[in-house]
Parts: C-alpha cells; structure tokens; sequence
C-alpha cells in the first residue's frame, strides 16, 4: 500500500497583484507575502490560515530585488507567528520557485511530514516609481543582503569574454541564442520573425484573461513583432513586446506538505495537487562553452526525468507552463520537451514574463499557483511547469496531477553527476585572432533607433571567443542568417577581437 505520508502534495495557492501605482499607498513585499501567505493557507478547510501557518516547519522565500533586509525569511516568518520554522532565503533564478518546490518534495519522500510555504513578491514598480518622483519608502529592512540557499553565484552564468563584449545582459543573450535555435530549424530571418509572434501570441492570450497579470493587452502576433516606435528593437532580433517585464507589483505563495496531512485536515483525495515527478539540473554554466547553442541536454534530461518520476508519458499531460522570459527560451523548451508547433495543448497558464509581468525570480511562484487552479477546477489531468535561471543555464521541472501515484515517487538522485559526465564545454578565450567562424550572434539598438556594433560567438579550432562586429559584418548580421558565415577576427588592445567578414 502506497504511503501517503510520503506522497508530496499541494493544498493551497494564493497571488496578489498591487495596481495602485501611488508610492505612498502601495504595500511593501511583506505586506504582499501575507496576503498571498493567508490565501494559500486558505485552502485548508475548517481551520483558520493564522493557524495553519503558525504551524509551518518551513518557509522558502524566493529572492526579491525589491527588499533591502539581511534576513527577510526570518521577518516573514515572525509577521506570520510562524517562529518555529525553518525559515531561508533562496538564490536567484527564474528556476528557484521549482527548485524550492522539489526540496520540500524530496523531505516528504524522505518521510520528514513537512509544512512547507512557497512564497516570493516583487514591488519593483513601485520602487522604481518612488524613485522618479523622489519619494522615499519606508519599508521594513536594515539594508543588508541576506544570506541565501543555494547561494548566489558570483558571475551570475556570465563568462568574462562574454561581459567584456556586452553580453550581460539577458535582452542581449537571448536574442543571440534566437539566432542559433532559427538556424538549426533552417529558418530565414523573417519565418523566425513569424514564428516568434505566433508563439508569444499564445501566452499573450492568456495574458489578456489573467486577472492577475500586469499587462492584460491583448496584441496580434504582427503586434507583437511589429517594429514601431512604441514596440523599438532592444537587441536583434527582439522588440519591446517580446521582451520580460520586471518592474511589477507581484506576490504569489503555494502550501505543500505530504497527503497524509493533507487527509488529516480534511482535505480529500480529490481536493489536492499531487506532485508527481520532479528534477532539476543545469547546463554547461556559460553559454559561449555550450557545444551546440541550440540545445539544452540538461533541460531535455529534466523534462524525461520528471516525467519519469512521476510514471507518465508526454501525450498525457494536458497543459504546460514553460518559463518564457523571451522567445527563445521558450522555443528551447519545446525542442528540449518535444513539442512541435501544432501541438495544441496550452504552453501557458500563466501568460509569460513579457504580458504577465516577470517579478523577479518570482513568474513561478505564479505558474505554481495558476497550475493548482487549473487542476483543481477539472480543466485537466495532468500538467507541467519550467522554471528556467539565467541563460537557459538552471532548469527545474514538475510533474502535477489530480491523480494520486501509485507508490511513493522517486526522482532521480544522480541526474547532475551524469550530465556533468557527458557534458563537453568548450573553451572560451579572450581573442583568437584568425580565421572563424559565426555561431551565434546579435546586435543592440538604441532608444532612438541608432544601430550599435554587433556581437557574435565565434568558433575556430574547437575554441570559442566573443568578438565585437564591424559596420559590414553588423550590416550583415541584421539582414540575414549569419550563423555559420566565415570571418577574420583582428585582436583587440586589451579588448574584445573585432570580427570582419572572411575574403
């Protein structure tokens, strides 16, 4: 018989969105973590959510930029009188909610019976509004940063080849990997132009009926893609629309324990979100030293693993919410997954970072809380959630359902050390003067429409470097697929090597 004190399963969600854009009104973080706190603790029938959450063994908040406090966890916690908890702060990522979520999944496996609260907000809008008109906040905090679990990595995923050449930023890295996944699909410049709005269509639909979501427009794929001056390119190929939206005003909480529990307060066997399957794992950690920049092993070895995890198969599960910062992290995850365009199935509950909002590392907290309703309301089965951090660099994947497993789940332990085995990542040097060739690359724009100098990833050798474009090869760039093209790279005085087209 299945042991259903080591059955992980959620039983309550909550989300709050702040629309009052008067700085002097507007809640803080805290303030949005126990409104979204008490709601997830809501679900629990015939007790007070007070009480439920005095009772927690564990509070994970996910990082927010918006806090200034050495030990937000903590403060959370004594404002929720949940004193007793295990109470952390977690690094960054957009993967951390599920992260966080597998960790209080693999305590229930480990027959631990835990309380465990979700729980993340951002108010980057209202600070950024404070900010503009000079108002100052007076938000809980001591100005500090806290300690966080796991901790935050130094580089943040960026190579110092890849800094020195502008490329930090996410606008600017993901527009360069859009370039490699349309030159693996054989797509021109203007079918990936085509696909990108009919892909960020979807999600923007479902933007448009979120009640939750901070830009509820709903636009046409020629909106989306369509260059205007309110829709300006950031960094080729990508404008404004397709782009993620981080100053927002956002909190979002889910409960999960074992079923056990759950059956202990009342909660019946259909009144729950079993977590079925879960994995997490991470790419080769700089996307220069990727050997293919259109692939993502560790995310597709995730998905498989999750789905293994929780014994089903890709045709049973009726709903997916894919981590969708920019196109192309999405288009990596259907690849990763195995989804072709006409798959009909939802690739959003949620409707992506760029409609939705993106707060922080915080969007799947959000997608966690959208999955619990969809599924409990009977409008599907089975679903799957991506969390993706950084580069498409830290991926976590969960398996949902109304179904109870048969037996006690049993992720796989050894997922990292064996994709650590395979992986191959390549070297990437400061300049490598000579002949190369293009594997990736994009150019930024300015404000006012002004082309910068493009950047591209180049390969010779079995080595990579980043090198800066000049004014034909940037021309060239904008105009077609340049994956591939042949260059001369002329090495920099103390800076990146500049690339000219070959012959």
């Amino acid at each position: 018989m299945t042991d259903w004190t080591r059955v992980p399963v959620l039983v309550g969600a909550g989300q709050h969105t702040n629309r009052d854009g008067d700085p002097t009104r507007a809640p803080d973080p805290f303030e949005l973590m126990e409104t979204v706190a008490r709601d997830a603790a809501g679900g629990v029938p015939g007790t007070a959510p007070e009480k439920v959450l005095a009772g927690l063994t564990h509070l994970y908040m996910v990082h927010s930029l918006s806090l200034r406090h050495g030990d937000p966890a903590r403060a959370l916690a004594a404002r929720l009188d949940a004193d007793a908890a295990d109470a952390r702060c977690s690094g960054m990522g957009g993967n951390i909610p599920q992260w966080l979520v597998d960790r209080a999944a693999d305590q229930v496996v480990a027959g631990e019976r835990p309380v465990v609260l979700v729980v993340g907000a951002e108010a980057l809008a209202t600070r950024r509004r404070a900010k503009r008109e000079g108002i100052r906040l007076d938000w809980p905090g001591d100005g500090g940063w806290p300690s966080t679990w796991p901790p935050i990595e130094a580089d943040l995923g960026v190579h110092p080849a890849e800094r020195a050449a502008g490329l930090e930023q996410a606008t600017a890295i993901y527009a360069l990997l859009d370039s490699a996944l349309a030159h693996a699909a054989s797509r021109s410049p203007a079918e990936q132009r085509l696909r990108t709005g009919r892909l960020m269509e979807r999600f923007n639909a479902v933007a448009a009926t979120n009640p939750s979501s901070w830009f509820p427009t709903r636009r046409s794929a020629e909106e989306i893609v369509g260059v205007t001056a309110d829709n300006r390119i950031i960094f080729h190929p990508y404008p404004k629309y397709v782009n993620a939206v981080m100053d927002v005003d956002m909190a979002a909480a889910v409960l999960l324990t074992d079923a056990q529990r759950a059956r202990e307060w009342g909660l019946g066997p259909e009144e729950v979100v079993y977590v079925r399957g879960w994995a997490d794992a991470t790419e080769v950690w700089n996307v220069s030293a990727r050997p293919s920049l259109d692939d993502t092993p560790a995310l597709a070895a995730c998905a498989a693993s999750a789905l293994a995890c929780a014994g089903m198969g890709l045709d049973e599960i009726d709903a997916f919410d894919l981590y969708s910062c920019f196109p192309s992290s999405v288009e990596a995850a259907t690849r990763a997954l195995g989804l072709g365009d006409d798959d009909p199935r939802p690739l959003t509950l949620t409707g992506g970072l760029p409609y939705h909002g993106g707060p922080g590392s915080n969007y799947v907290t959000h997608a966690l809380a959208n999955t619990f309703d969809f599924l409990r309301s009977g409008r599907g089965r089975h679903a799957v959630v991506h969390g993706n951090g950084y580069y498409l660099t830290k991926h976590a994947v969960g398996v949902y359902s109304v179904e109870a497993p048969r037996d006690v789940p049993s992720p796989d332990a050894n997922l990292q050390a064996r994709l650590d085995t395979e992986a191959a990542p390549l070297p990437v040097e400061a300049s490598l003067p000579g002949g190369a060739e293009i594997v990736a690359y994009t150019v930024p724009f300015e404000r006012d429409g002004a082309r910068g100098t493009g950047v591209a990833v180049v390969q010779t050798h079995g080595k990579r470097t980043v090198a800066r474009c000049d004014a034909a090869l940037t021309e060239r760039l904008v105009g077609s697929d340049a994956v591939g093209a042949a260059v001369e790279l002329q090495a920099g005085d103390g800076e990146p090597d500049l690339a000219r087209l070959a012959g």
